[in-house]
């Protein structure tokens, strides 16, 4: 009997990280169905959101066809909105299980093996024009092993990207950054690794604060500091990754974030177009 029910548990992990890999597999493939604003007026923007699984939508529902995350939320709520007026374009350049490290740019890297993300992202012209980048990144920095990510070499990393993103492309851009996500970490890590996440957050807000490198403060994301993230539904079964529910609340939670600086740009590109 003891024999049958360990076969059962093994055959419900099996399945379990089967369908996990498949759901994986759509958010990846939807990618190729990256929403478009509809919206009046033929004038076109770009938003990108670049990261890790947060921003990959990693745990969202997803078909072959329907995008996830944040980028595909934030789209859908986006076109409700009478005040934007033009297209906008928003593309999901999340990455599964990438760290801060994964993303520098090749120059900034000390690994002998240089990352490539950022620079197969700069080789893209549709990437290259974006407007606005939101980023979602650091929250598996806390698990990276042989060498470990401090906190203070997590937040260094993202002023290094975030400096990359600004001299590269538009130069005019606009880029924010969230605080990393913190559920599930009770269950996921120790006392010492969950201390360093919320050092890594009060980094991350202290950078954002100083606005140095002009990088502007984006949603907080975190259980310390914002209380609305505590609801169980926002999140996926595991406990630390975003439900739909926990998506879509983020993308509500966005557009009064970037709808001035949407309608901003908007604004001045019809001036531009006009020879104002």
């Amino acid at each position: 009997m003891e024999a049958i029910n360990a076969l059962i548990r093994t055959v419900k992990v099996l399945f379990t990280v089967s369908l996990f890999y498949f759901k994986l597999g759509f958010i990846y493939f939807a990618r190729w169905h990256e929403p478009k604003l509809r919206t009046k007026g033929s004038y076109n923007h770009t938003i990108v959101v670049l990261g890790d699984d947060h921003a990959l939508g990693v745990g969202d529902y997803s078909t072959l066809t329907a995008g996830s995350g944040l980028a595909h939320k934030l789209g859908g709520e986006l076109a409700k909105e009478v005040s934007i007026r033009q297209s906008w374009q928003i593309f999901n350049r999340g990455e599964y299980k990438t760290s801060t490290e994964d993303w520098l740019h090749p120059a900034d890297s000390k690994r002998m093996e240089k990352p490539a993300l950022l620079t197969k992202l700069f080789q893209d012209p549709k990437y290259l024009k974006a407007e606005i980048v939101i980023v979602m990144l650091g929250s598996n920095d806390v698990l990276r092993k042989d060498p470990s990510i401090t906190p203070q070499e997590t937040v260094r990393n993202l002023e290094l990207i975030c400096q990359a993103l600004k001299r590269t492309g538009n130069e005019n851009k606009s880029i924010y950054l969230c605080t990393i996500p913190t559920a599930g970490d009770d269950t996921y890590l120790t006392e010492e690794q969950m201390a360093d996440n919320l050092t890594r957050n009060q980094l991350i807000e202290a950078y954002c604060d100083k606005n140095s490198d002009g990088v502007l403060p984006g949603l907080k994301v975190d259980l310390a500091s914002n209380f609305e993230m505590k609801r169980r539904n926002l999140y996926w079964q595991d406990g630390r990754h975003f439900s739909s529910t926990g998506y879509t609340k983020m993308a509500k939670d966005w557009v009064p974030v970037v709808r001035p600086d949407m309608v901003k740009r908007e604004f001045s590109l019809f001036r531009s177009d006009l020879g104002l």
